[in-house]
């Protein structure tokens, strides 16, 4: 919402700055994003008269102009097609500064242009950053007093205000006024409504639930035309655009009041006045000119053969003010809030006064709003009519006062409160608060709290150190062993995804292929997209996954704890899990390396890091028959992982290696080690061998190193595999292996190293032999 300070000020006058006025505002809960000409963008510019103007001699689109400020008369040459005799317009005398949108000023100096010496400069809106329009200098009223400081007349910094959708009597000029009042102590202008006896148009509401009241004056003589230059600036700077002076009238008492209203072409109105819903849906033309559907239930305003307008949306054409109208019908009424929004979001049309209307309008000020747009347009008021089903009244709230200082933190007296309650408008005494028919966002009593401490100010309120007390009762032993899991997986380079536990029941089909267990369903749901508990997390991350694919995100190093539902015979599980994810490259692109894939050794290198345990093959349907393992520690299984099976990755439209883990949380955390063994750095050098072997294709390397550990070597220290070679079309692998030998009394000798080396060649030979490895 945007206002201008002057706006404002035709209320309450605040003689501080703009950026002050801001703050004040802001601290009492009604936050301003921007303030537009905070401070004049000109200086030296005066309201200037011209006296003549003909044309350039040297020239064909330049005028020469004599313009008088007052005192003296200057020659000007000016190039904007609407300068004539006889305006007033803002002249900028020599010396006079003008500041663009980048901050720079220009200082107004004597120039000769095309022969003409010119004194000045005759300026448009956007040169003067008072508007947009830069098609010719300003018109101003006559009624300008020539030669005043245009500053004093033109400058007018405007508030780009954000309102919560509790503050909706905040959304006008009055409302503003209204919160700086009770913050500064300064009394407000409460304007008054017109008492009116002539005779009464006819309107019936059918609803007053939906309609609690609807005034209208049926005003004759009116003659429609441009609006005065004051209101169409006004409006302007409200970011609304002018249009003609009936309908400027009605926006503009909606910026400065807060009510919305509307003006109907009588002579298009067939018979009396009638409010109701719609009984079906129908094509309605609105004011914009576009045709919608309005929905059944709507509340329409409508003449004894058609609706005439959305209540509190938008008008209809078919009863539009126009060039040629003379007499109107001046609505102002009060609409169910939530019939407006319903109205207005299936009619998918959202306007300044279905916004206002869905946060609730003043009754009372209806009245007042009319009285005022009346007297803007003029003309001769011959019909009235105030239909409602009985008068409104402030509601009573109750409030303790000990319970606001208990909740603030605040030593007010009931006396204190009492002031600030007056100040906002809010009779209160002996613990009970009349609120003004205005406020409908007060219902309770924390409310009247809230507005005590807006309007002390948060500022006052002392910030004693708070008392900090724990928990006796300890953290569970799970939670605590979940987080130190995504401690140590962040910390191995893993993103964290969240996925949901209620996945479709298509994913639901899917998971029966990796975890075969009972499902559990919904008995409601939101949506069938989440209506089934899910048995994996892998389903989920694969749907992640693919719409990162679909992103052309490739590379994917992720993780999630989340948990798994099931049903056991009659009992429902749910199970902690950590699942990590592997796909795309190794490493990021570099120019100096080709990129490598990722691999299940990438996958079981992250799994040694995180657990001590041992690899089984396993046969999980889900993944590749020849890449998967079962995780043990002792002999408890603790999860699996490998390459996800192609055929499940087909079912999401992925063609390319996924590598998955999944580990049961609980039986890792019984497997956990409390007390860790420490070894001490060795104080011996060590002597290293390497050793090359054909193996049998078909021989596991696991049974080479079960050899190895079998040999029971004091003196080895540890045995790797640094590489493996298959040659091309032969039934061998060649192992390198590394064996490393250190005495931890003394330095080893070579000889020592080479006999312990010899027995393990000559055991590792026999075994690469034996013939079970060769068929």
């Amino acid at each position: 919402m945007k206002l201008p300070l002057s706006l404002i000020k035709s209320f309450i006058q605040v003689d501080l700055p703009p950026e002050k006025i801001g703050e004040i505002l802001t601290l009492l809960g009604i936050e301003v994003d921007a303030i537009e000409n905070g401070h004049p963008s000109f200086a030296k510019v005066v309201i200037g008269e011209v006296l003549s103007v003909k044309k350039h001699p040297d020239a064909k689109n330049l005028q020469i102009a004599e313009v008088s400020d007052g005192k003296a008369t200057y020659t000007v040459v000016c190039g904007a097609p609407n300068c004539r005799a006889g305006m007033k317009t803002a002249f900028a005398k020599v010396g006079a500064v003008l500041t663009d949108a980048d901050g720079k000023q220009r200082r107004i100096e004597p120039t000769t242009i095309r022969g003409v010496e010119s004194s000045g400069m005759l300026c448009s809106g956007s040169e003067l950053r008072l508007s947009d329009n830069h098609d010719g200098i300003l018109d101003l009223p006559y009624d300008m007093k020539t030669g005043e400081d245009a500053v004093h007349l033109l400058w007018d910094p405007v508030f780009e205000i954000s309102l919560t959708p509790n503050l909706g009597h905040c959304m006008s000029a009055l409302g503003i006024a209204r919160e700086l009042s009770a913050s500064l102590k300064i009394p407000y202008k409460r304007p008054a409504a017109e008492k009116y006896s002539v005779s009464p148009f006819t309107v019936t509401v059918q609803d007053h639930a939906l309609c609690p009241r609807y005034m209208c004056l049926l005003i004759e003589d009116v003659l429609v035309g441009p609006s005065p230059y004051w209101l169409k600036t006004q409006l302007e700077a409200c970011g609304q655009k002018s249009i003609n002076n009936i309908v400027d009238a009605t926006n503009y008492i909606m910026m400065k009041l807060g009510h919305p209203m509307h003006a109907f072409d009588a002579d298009k109105i067939e018979g009396s006045i009638h409010v109701g819903p719609a009984k079906s849906a129908f094509a309605f033309l609105g004011l914009d000119g576009v045709e919608r559907e309005a929905p059944p239930g709507a509340l329409l305003i409508s003449d004894s053969k058609k609706p005439i307008a959305l209540a509190g949306v938008m008008g209809g054409a078919n009863s539009a003010v126009s060039d040629g109208t003379q007499r109107i019908l001046l609505e102002a009424a009060c609409f169910n809030p939530i019939s407006v929004r319903v109205t207005s979001r299936k009619a998918g049309i959202r306007t300044e006064s279905s916004q206002r209307f869905e946060k609730r309008v003043d009754p009372v000020g209806v009245e007042v709003a009319l009285s005022e747009a009346a007297k803007l347009i003029g003309g001769k008021i011959v019909g009235f009519t105030d239909v409602k089903k009985e008068p409104f009244h402030p509601r009573s709230i109750s409030y303790r006062p000990q319970r606001i200082n208990q909740i603030l933190g605040t030593k007010l007296s009931e006396t204190e409160i009492e002031e600030i309650f007056e100040r906002l408008g809010i009779q209160a005494e002996n613990g009970k608060a009349a609120i003004p028919t205005y406020r409908g966002d007060l219902n309770e009593e924390i409310d009247l709290v809230e507005e005590v401490a807006r309007v002390y100010g948060y500022n006052n309120i002392e910030k004693d150190i708070p008392y900090c007390s724990t928990s006796v009762i300890p953290n569970d032993p799970i939670f605590l062993f979940e987080r130190e899991i995504r401690t140590r997986l962040t910390q191995a380079g893993l993103t964290e995804f969240l996925t949901c536990d209620l996945i479709s029941p298509a994913l639901g089909e899917i998971s029966k292929e990796i975890a075969p267990f009972a499902q559990l369903k919904t008995i409601y749901s939101k949506s069938e997209e989440f209506s089934v508990l899910r048995t994996s997390l892998l389903p989920g991350l694969l749907q992640v996954v693919k719409g990162n694919f679909a992103q052309k995100n490739q590379t994917i190093a992720a993780f999630e704890i989340g948990r798994i539902h099931f049903l056991q015979e009659t009992k429902v599980n749910e199970i902690p899990m950590a699942a990590i994810l592997l796909t795309g490259h190794r490493e990021p692109q570099n120019w100096s390396r080709k990129p490598s894939e990722v691999d299940f050794f990438d996958l079981k290198g992250i799994i040694e890091n995180l657990v001590a345990a041992d690899f089984q093959p396993s046969r999980n349907m889900s993944m590749h028959p020849n890449r998967q393992c079962d995780i043990h520690i002792d002999d408890l299984i603790i999860g699996t992982f490998g390459e996800v099976h192609p055929r499940l990755l087909e079912k999401f439209g992925i063609d390319k290696r996924i590598y998955y883990a999944e580990i049961n949380l609980i039986n890792l955390l019984k497997k956990k080690r409390t007390h860790l063994k420490m070894a001490p750095l060795p104080q011996f050098p060590a002597s290293e061998r390497d050793l090359t072997l054909p193996l049998p294709l078909k021989l596991p390397i696991e049974e080479i190193f079960e050899a190895i550990h079998a040999q029971k070597s004091t003196l080895l220290e540890k045995a790797e595999l640094i590489d493996l070679y298959h040659p091309e079309g032969l039934e061998v692998k060649n192992a390198t292996f590394r064996f490393v030998y250190r005495d931890p009394l003394k330095t080893i000798s070579s000889e020592e190293a080479d006999g312990e080396h010899a027995k393990i060649v000559k055991l590792l030979s026999i075994k690469a032999s034996m013939p079970e490895h060769n068929k």
